[in-house]
């Protein structure tokens, strides 16, 4: 059942034939309508139908009251839910209340074909929906089995659901404004189906897009969309045609179209262990969604109906829960495989435009520079950025090491990148021919005098600790701040904001590789001395080794959190400045009060010794804490409400006393056995070694924050410069522009500015996509399967070994963090910023990381159970939820109430 050929005149201002609508009739006929006249145009079966335009919609809704409560919901806090849900009712009912113009109403009437024993389907249309960015999927009013008589109720209910709550929260979600969207309505025909269901054109689980996923079942399609039953779920190779699985779901109930609407049934026994679709009949499905797919040129996500043998398309939308493919897209016939830059660092939110831009050109240009060429090495997507490591998995030995480096960040996507490489393992061939030979000796002879260069500097600092024990490691935090703040200083040295920017984008200065590179050897010297100890001491295992390093006061996190929690007993002593910090009072203010100064010069204290870092530091938009201290003085809040005085000092001499337990134990160990006097030397001489190294982990990082802070400074006095000249509204929107743009700006401050708006919508709408550690070219995401556990039970790596019980709290920011002592920490990553935060927590869970990032290795310091790469943690557990955290497993177990879906 199709629609018919176009008759002139058989449409008004408020409806309109499928036949007559096309894609660039999204305002006319909402996101629904608008794709199904591109379906009718392009020739797929559609069944007859036609739309009632977002003319009607207005004139249904022409009243002062309304257009009042519009308004009065855009000027409703988003994050207030009771709030928008009492607007949203309110709405409801004003436009249930009112009744549709005789003209809109004789043109539905009009537009029915005079079957009067036709059933309809009457689906809500508006004009923010079944969009690439946003898909409003289930927000809105369907009704099936509609006679034509009831269809203008229906109609007018429909466009009441613009304003359900579930959908005005959606909205607010997505920063789309209420009174710039409309509703439509679609009215099709209904079909009696044997069976229906929903169709990807390419794989959600998995993102492949050369795979398609159809969901089936008997009788309406409603049943799958709603999640009533347990459909059939198939995935079909779309080149080939191959069914690539085919599993059988209970399918317990099934609708059916009556002439009184629709009815349920229970499915017979057999029936529901059979095929709701055959073979050829997925093929034939799977064929029409890759037409579908290229006529709007993105994949789809499909309902279907299959009746008196036929296929017939219900409606189509973009996926929009699928990561967009990285670009730029590469430029041969090869897969390629991307990490993100972003989970190395233990920061997975996006970055605006002109902070991918710096991390391409640093990243890419130095790539360029050592290897030659010009080739694309970093991508973005979602406002992130990826490193194509292709290059990498052409060689065994070589391969090898890139799959244990992302075991360190992700287990699971290791275990899915070896997966995938032994799936397609012919298509990861070397890069290099006979005829490339002559090149790559050639770059190998320029690296010589490079390498040779470096070897020494390599050797001191990776070998002689071992023989000099303690000796030196000051020294060498002081040599690499110090060449860190030249740094700083460099970049910020120059005459004009095109020379800022100039600056920024010239990266990693050369001397680095010379001077430093050697230098951050010695991070490996704490680690290995660890391993020694393992391999030396007999029965001892990481656990006790681990222990022997708790209570460094040396350690970069330690020292940040020993100043907070300083800081929080300073504020103690003066009234009105712990008020202050708790009525959240900005620092300005607290400077002001009378009996500050102890306070405020312990905090400055802290900022220069660590006013270069910020939260996702690695993103150079991020203030630092020197710019905005909201952050630090957010965790002495913290402190403030759920710490007792000196609880952070007293925690340390218990962490200190920990240490000292296991090193105790390591050295009884040593002593024991033939080799006991030898052995015994040895393991004290590794356990100095090891605790004097262990805490040089992250200077390097502490050292390199100070010249993403000049990248950060040097770009926001750029915009402070285009604010002046008037091109900018604020200094950060120098963010949203691209290099290109703002070289081009500052030379001409009168040329054009592009849309500065959008490009901020569109990194609000990056925050709220999850991305993976890994993708490949085609989309695919590398990981391995979930393990098989209980519903309220979430799987992750567990880093830092231990079962914990307790409350969950969510949080987002370390600056707006408040728990009691011992709660779980629940978090979307944990870059330095956080550290303070472990220091009061039972247990931590996050959704990123892996056993060498900064959050495992500061839990195994504090002896914290802990669990990362828990996939959508802080959305699955509630905020309060009593939760039980295995370190060793890796699970979470929600202990009362359910995961949220």
């Amino acid at each position: 059942m199709t629609t018919d050929p176009p008759t002139p005149g058989n449409s008004t201002a408020y409806t309109r034939r499928f036949d007559e609508l096309g894609r660039d009739d999204l305002a006319l006929a909402g996101g629904k309508g608008a794709n199904l006249g591109e379906l009718v145009r392009a020739g797929l079966p559609v069944p007859a139908g036609f739309v009632v335009t977002t003319a009607a919609y207005r004139e249904l809704t022409d009243s002062s009251t309304i257009r009042e409560a519009i308004d009065e919901l855009d000027r409703t806090n988003p994050s207030d839910r009771d709030e928008l849900a009492t607007a949203a009712d309110r709405l409801q009912s004003l436009i249930r209340e009112r009744t549709f113009p005789e003209s809109v109403a004789e043109s539905v009437t009009d537009a029915f074909d005079g079957d009067d024993d036709a059933r309809y389907a009457v689906r809500s249309s508006a004009t923010a929906e079944d969009l690439p960015t946003a898909s409003f999927a289930g927000q809105h009013e369907t009704f099936l089995g509609v006679p034509a008589y009831d269809a203008l109720d229906r109609v007018r209910d429909c466009m009441a659901s613009l304003f359900t709550d579930r959908a005005v929260a959606y909205r607010a979600r997505n920063g789309i404004s209420h009174s710039a969207v409309e509703m439509a309505v679609v009215v099709q025909e209904m079909a009696d189906a044997d069976a229906a269901g929903v169709l990807f054109t390419a794989d959600p689980d998995s993102g492949k897009r050369g795979v398609a996923s159809v969901e089936s079942t008997y009788g309406l399609g409603e049943t799958v969309v709603s999640g009533e039953v347990s459909a059939d779920n198939a995935r079909i190779d779309k080149a080939t045609g191959e069914i690539l699985d085919y599993d059988i779901g209970e399918k317990a109930t099934e609708r059916r179209l009556t002439d009184d609407g629709t009815e349920t049934e229970e499915t017979t026994e057999e029936r529901r262990r059979e095929q709701v679709l055959s073979d050829a009949q997925l093929r034939t499905l799977a064929d029409l969604g890759t037409r579908i797919e290229k006529l709007f040129g993105e994949p789809q996500d499909i309902e279907w109906a299959l009746a008196d043998g036929e296929f017939v398309i219900l409606q189509s939308r973009p996926i929009t829960s699928l990561v967009s493919l990285p670009e730029p897209r590469p430029d041969d016939d090869r897969l390629h495989i991307y990490l993100s830059m972003g989970h190395a660092q233990a920061m997975t939110d996006p970055m605006p435009p002109l902070a991918l831009d710096v991390w391409e050109t640093v990243y890419g240009g130095m790539l360029n520079e050592y290897a030659g060429g010009d080739r694309a090495w970093v991508t973005r997507t979602e406002g992130r950025v990826y490193l194509d490591i292709t290059p990498f998995l052409g060689f065994g030995v070589a391969r090898d090491g890139i799959v244990e480096s992302i075991s360190v960040m992700s287990e699971s996507a290791a275990e899915g990148t070896a997966r995938l490489l032994d799936e397609r393992r012919e298509e990861f061939g070397g890069e290099f021919s006979v005829s490339s030979l002559p090149t790559v000796l050639r770059k190998l002879a320029g690296a010589l005098p490079l390498v040779v260069g470096m070897t020494p500097g390599m050797v001191q600092e990776g070998v002689l600790p071992f023989f000099r024990g303690a000796a030196g490691t000051e020294e060498y935090v002081a040599e690499f701040n110090a060449w860190a703040k030249a740094q700083e200083a460099q970049v910020l040295d120059a005459e004009g904001p095109n020379e800022l920017v100039e600056n920024v984008f010239a990266g990693f200065p050369a001397e680095f590789l010379f001077e430093m590179s050697p230098k951050s050897v010695r991070v490996i010297v704490g680690p290995v001395a660890g391993g020694l100890l393992e391999r030396v001491v007999p029965g001892v295992d990481a656990t006790l080794v681990d222990a022997a390093a708790r209570g460094a006061e040396q350690e970069v996190g330690t020292r940040m959190t020993l100043a907070l929690g300083d800081l929080a007993d300073i504020a103690r002593e003066t009234p009105a400045v712990e008020q202050a910090i708790l009525d959240e009072q900005s620092y300005e203010k607290i400077r002001e009060i009378e009996g500050s100064g102890p306070f405020v010069e312990g905090f400055e204290a802290f900022l220069d010794d660590f006013g270069h870092r910020a939260a996702g530091e690695f993103d150079p938009s991020r203030p630092r804490w020197r710019d905005d201290p909201a952050t630090p003085l957010g965790i002495i809040r913290g402190n403030l409400i759920g710490e007792q005085k000196g609880a952070h000092r007293e925690r340390l001499h218990e962490r200190k006393r920990q240490a000292q337990d296991a090193i105790d134990e390591l050295q009884a160990n040593a002593r024991r056995g033939l080799f006991g006097p030898v052995r015994q030397p040895l393991t004290s001489h590794l356990i100095r070694t090891y605790r004097s190294h262990i805490h040089l982990r992250d200077e390097p990082k502490h050292a390199a924050a100070h010249l993403f802070a000049a990248w950060h400074e040097a770009l926001q006095r750029a915009g402070e410069y285009l604010v002046a000249e008037g091109v900018l509204t604020e200094a950060d929107d120098v963010w949203f522009l691209r290099r290109d743009e703002l070289l081009a700006l500052i030379d001409d401050p009168s040329g054009d500015l592009p849309d500065i708006d959008v490009r901020r919508r569109d990194h609000e709408r990056h925050k709220r996509i999850d991305v993976p550690p890994l993708i490949t070219s085609e989309g695919e995401i590398p990981r391995s399967e979930r393990k098989d556990v209980g519903a309220n039970t979430l799987v992750g790596t567990g880093v830092s070994s231990g079962i914990i019980e307790g409350t969950a709290r969510i949080v987002h920011d370390p600056a707006n963090a408040n728990f009691q002592s011992g709660d779980i920490l629940v978090c979307p990553s944990s870059d330095p910023a956080w550290t303070p935060l472990f220091a009061t927590a039972g247990g931590v869970v996050t959704e990123v990381g892996g056993r060498l990032t900064h959050g495992a290795l500061v839990a195994r310091e504090y002896g914290l159970p802990a669990v990362v790469s828990v996939l959508e943690a802080t959305d699955r557990i509630t905020d309060g939820q009593r939760i039980r955290v295995d370190g060793t497993q890796g699970t979470v177990e929600i202990l009362d109430g359910q995961t949220s879906e």
